[in-house]
């Protein structure tokens, strides 16, 4: 089938052989998407470069945006079921989302077209509408350009909000259960001016400074995110702990199996599971979470709010050390320049997790290779956590500092009255008129362990 245009000779695809040059544009589409990134495919018409597109990729997040509501029952018919067959053969490829109609779908609401989960738009115009209808290409390309995903943190909050608060309730119950694996963050130390802490994150410049770890590790507080634990360890150097605060199922593959029973993890009661089944001394510390502001109003007062508003690990550590008297902080492995396309330092729990689908085809490099265009947009971290922080950040070592022998003063054992039964929670939560709907939908169901 080829498309015509009234009064004119312009065919909207080839004439001789319309399905090989479908092929040819098809390879022009972006590939190897990440699954935070939507890609938008505008200028249908009779499909060929979509269902030659979608035989060779497996796993994008499409939106079909066809601007001429005509073709919907013209074309639509012709390649739509070919596309409800293809999608039932390879059940891996989510349902794309189709519009008829580039004016209809400028008065959609967003949220009709856009998931919370996404981070990035990309968009492919078919060639033959960039020649013949430049004027729309550019006009639907300037709305896309425009049209900004929602927030890192709404995008969590969407995707893992159902967890935390199960994984809230659970912990509470586990900590009642084993009190003396516990301590809680709750009260700030006096600042020290010499008083200096330092943050391992798992950018590849870690591996370069190795050496000034390990001469300055009695000199500064360690504190190692999760990610970079596996290489530390590889490296015979012990962190004084370790901060943990994603609780995807992810986050036990940064946890190797030779992991020191006695280094401290600082984490929330709405992180990992897999961190509350280790052994290991656990630092709860209350975040901005409102189930954790009303677990501090209600058991611990006085205890401090790590706020973190970068959005990234390194401004919760800035809050900690903060909390323990510190003045300053160093960052190390928290660079962003690369090596050979390398997003983390080697031996991370990435990395684990990564070889479980490695073949002759997929190696390391490809599975964790970001673009060049998308790490330097990483560098807003660095920027926005350079305006915020609340204690130096430091290049150097000062050439004078105390010791952190103190530090554990912050911290409580939890009271008898800690954490109080399921009816308790349900009471507290009600008395809270802020409390967000879609976290209070969940806290009757939630709630029933503390019973």
């Amino acid at each position: 089938m080829n498309l015509k245009e009234e009064s004119s000779s312009f065919y909207l695809h080839s004439t001789h052989d319309p399905q090989k040059e479908g092929e040819r544009i098809s390879r022009q589409i972006p590939s190897n998407l990440k699954k935070e990134e939507l890609l938008v495919l505008v200028g249908i018409g009779c499909g060929y470069h979509l269902l030659s597109y979608l035989k060779e990729n497996s796993n994008p997040t499409l939106l079909l945006l066809e601007p001429f509501g005509e073709l919907e029952s013209i074309a639509g018919p012709e390649w739509m079921p070919e596309l409800n067959a293809l999608l039932s053969q390879k059940s891996e490829i989510e349902t794309p989302k189709v519009f008829f109609d580039w004016k209809k779908f400028i008065q959609a609401e967003q949220k009709s077209w856009l998931d919370p989960k996404i981070r990035s738009i990309r968009v492919f115009v078919h060639p033959a509408y960039q020649r013949r209808y430049p004027e729309i290409c550019k006009e639907i390309l300037s709305f896309f350009q425009t049209k900004k995903p929602v927030s890192q943190n709404e995008a969590a909050k969407a995707e893992y909000g159902r967890l935390w608060v199960r994984n809230f309730f659970k912990h509470l119950k586990e900590s009642e259960e084993c009190r003396s694996a516990y301590k809680i963050l709750t009260r700030t130390l006096p600042p020290n001016p010499k008083r200096i802490g330092c943050f391992l994150g798992a950018s590849p410049n870690l591996e370069k400074e190795v050496g000034w770890i390990r001469e300055n590790r009695e000199n500064v507080f360690l504190l190692s995110s999760d990610t970079a634990l596996g290489f530390l360890l590889e490296s015979g150097i012990r962190p004084h702990a370790v901060l943990s605060i994603d609780s995807g199922l992810g986050t036990s593959y940064h946890f190797p199996e030779n992991f020191p029973k006695d280094i401290p993890i600082l984490t929330w009661f709405g992180g990992s599971s897999k961190i509350f089944e280790l052994e290991n001394p656990k630092i709860i510390y209350l975040s901005t979470h409102p189930l954790d502001q009303i677990l501090g109003a209600r058991f611990f007062p006085n205890a401090p709010i790590l706020e973190n508003p970068t959005l990234n690990v390194s401004g919760l550590a800035v809050s900690f050390f903060q909390s323990v008297g510190a003045t300053a902080v160093l960052l190390k492995g928290f660079g962003f320049s690369r090596e050979s396309g390398k997003t983390h330092c080697r031996a991370s729990g990435y990395e684990r997790y990564d070889r479980f689908f490695l073949e002759r085809k997929r190696s390391l490099y490809s599975a964790r290779y970001s673009p060049e265009s998308r790490w330097k947009a990483r560098t807003i971290v660095l920027d926005s956590l350079n305006k915020w922080s609340p204690i130096r950040i430091l290049a150097e070592l000062d050439s004078e500092t105390s010791s952190f022998a103190d530090w554990e003063n912050a911290l409580t054992e939890f009271h008898s009255s800690f954490p109080g039964s399921g009816k308790n929670w349900r009471s507290f939560c009600n008395e809270v008129p802020s409390l967000p709907p879609e976290i209070k939908r969940l806290i009757p169901r939630a709630s029933k362990v503390l019973d």
